[in-house]
């Protein structure tokens, strides 16, 4: 996990403050007291005798803030907004090094490098607070305190709660149904705001869980092969037994269907539309169809497919979303969207359970930046797709290339076809098989395009996905299709014959490289571009 390096200077000044500089002891910065508690949760389960701290409260205190006014809306001390310099910070030693980043990594819990900015350049305001006493100090008065002119600063409340609704409001007019049995809209109620698109995943994960003893009974299924962090995030948070059908495939509706005729029961089933890198799509009718004779959740992701390309609501009880990706499109800010479908037989139950824990934690620097972003996000995602199609194409024909994921090149593109909206397209992320990995080396490497592990980008990335996703369960990911050498695309708004030339030189150059390819396979029949 590379943390940002405002956030490291941040933990550092942290660590400097309460005099923890020996080397040994480390330190993670959250956003909110259960975040911060969730992390201990995790580091103490360890059962070892090595420092793990209380939560620490950063903050101006009360006699810094001002009036009493001041200190009853804990809102202004000179121009500064004191709700926004609050942080937790839990301190560890080195051994707990690797299971706070891979919690971190997993659930997204991690403070914002925005938010970080705000409180570190007014950290010589803040003292801290602990039950245990060690981990108190005041606030560093020594010096004049000045606010340099490259500070951020935060936009007035009234500005976030409109730029809030800029972004709910787009969420709901491109989540609108065009099934005329599903009229009813997307309210902003319905629509829930998270500063990553995995911590809606683990917030949805965490609020489904049955109340103990049942939980020690309860599972979840996850199907199909998802984005790397989600069947950990969804692990972590609470189940009894998590299911993972890794293929996706009908035989595997068979199995569940099978299971759940005989008694067994789950409370969630988790999906993306289409999948994370293998473009796959599930059948959501039937799995709607069962949801309903068994009475579990739905849950879909549909980051890859869009909004704008695909109408999953009508089959579903909650979507959620990454907004990080191409909702922001420029990759400077993170987000993330959980909607509650107003027409579920569940909708009370959800929207009781996920807004009885969802935290106000959204840094108004980073509402401000997404609303900005994603103004534009329609037409940036019709010309994603029409340059990604064009780019799969291109590749499904050529003799180096064993296998396109791609929503109209994959087995399930029927089923894609059910979900896709008249207007819709099929997306911006593909992926590419190689017949011989050598080749995939070459042509990733020599592809001029930026490299990286995102997607939604507007600019186009590509990356060896399994490598970096999978890096310590290559096996695993490859008996479940995808194999270590796979290419994965993510299209930007780059002009398409462009980007095509960029393709094709990057093909030849492992042409020149490739020896005694075969032929032999049948190539998929690709979609026009429109």
């Amino acid at each position: 996990l590379f943390v940002n390096t405002i956030i490291q200077d941040l933990s550092a000044a942290v660590l400097q403050r309460l005099q923890l500089q020996c080397g040994s002891t480390q330190c993670m910065i959250l956003p909110s007291i259960p975040a911060a508690q969730r992390l201990i949760a995790s580091l103490t389960a360890q059962n070892t005798s090595y420092l793990v701290s209380p939560y620490v409260r950063f903050s101006i205190p009360s006699a810094v803030a001002g009036n009493e006014e001041e200190k009853k809306d804990d809102e202004r001390h000179n121009g500064i907004q004191a709700r926004w310099t609050i942080f937790y910070a839990v301190l560890y030693h080195n051994h707990f090094a690797l299971e706070a980043s891979t919690f971190w990594r997993e659930t997204g819990d991690g403070i914002s490098s925005r938010h970080a900015e705000y409180a570190l350049e007014r950290f010589q305001l803040l003292g801290s607070h602990c039950v245990d006493s060690a981990f108190c100090s005041k606030p560093d008065l020594g010096g004049a305190i000045t606010k340099t002119t490259d500070s951020p600063s935060l936009p007035a409340a009234a500005t976030t709660t409109a730029e809030v609704a800029v972004i709910k409001s787009m969420i709901a007019k491109s989540m609108a149904s065009d099934n005329p049995r599903h009229a009813s809209s997307v309210r902003p109620r319905d629509i829930l705001l998270y500063s990553k698109g995995l911590c809606g995943i683990y917030a949805v994960a965490r609020s489904l869980v049955p109340e103990s003893p049942s939980a020690k009974r309860s599972q979840a299924v996850i199907y199909g092969w998802p984005y790397a962090e989600t069947v950990k995030c969804v692990e972590r948070s609470g189940w009894g037994h998590v299911i993972l059908y890794g293929q996706g495939t009908e035989s595997d509706l068979d199995d569940l269907e099978t299971r759940l005729a005989d008694g067994e029961r789950i409370q969630v089933l988790f999906c993306e539309l289409p999948s994370n890198p293998q473009l796959a799509s599930p059948d959501l009718h039937r799995i709607r169809r069962l949801a309903d004779a068994y009475k579990f959740v739905v849950a879909c992701d549909e980051t890859l497919g869009t909004f704008v390309n695909v109408d999953v609501l009508p089959y579903v009880d909650l979507v959620m979303t990454s907004l990080t990706k191409i909702f922001s499109g420029a990759s400077n800010v993170m987000g993330g969207s959980v909607i509650i479908n107003p027409q579920s037989p569940f909708y009370e139950t959800l929207h009781a359970r996920l807004t009885a824990t969802w935290e106000h934690i959204l840094f108004p620097g980073d509402i401000s930046v997404l609303a900005a972003n994603c103004r534009d996000f329609v037409e940036r995602v019709h010309r994603c797709n029409h340059s990604a199609l064009a780019v799969a194409n291109l590749l499904a024909q050529h003799r180096l290339v064993k296998k396109i994921h791609y929503p109209s090149l994959v087995p399930t593109r029927h089923l894609y076809e059910r979900y896709r909206r008249p207007h819709g397209g099929y997306g911006y992320v593909l992926s590419i098989i190689f017949r011989d990995p050598h080749k995939a080396v070459v042509f990733h490497d020599s592809l001029d395009v930026c490299k990286g592990t995102s997607i939604g980008a507007n600019f186009t990335l590509a990356v060896p996905y399994a490598q970096l996703a999978h890096f310590r369960e290559l096996d695993l990911a490859e008996a479940n299709g995808v194999p270590k050498h796979i290419v994965r695309i993510s299209v930007g708004v780059e002009d398409t014959e462009a980007l095509l030339d960029r393709v094709e030189k990057a093909l030849r150059a492992a042409e020149e490289a490739s020896d005694g390819i075969t032929t032999s396979d049948t190539l998929v029949q690709p979609i026009l571009c429109s």
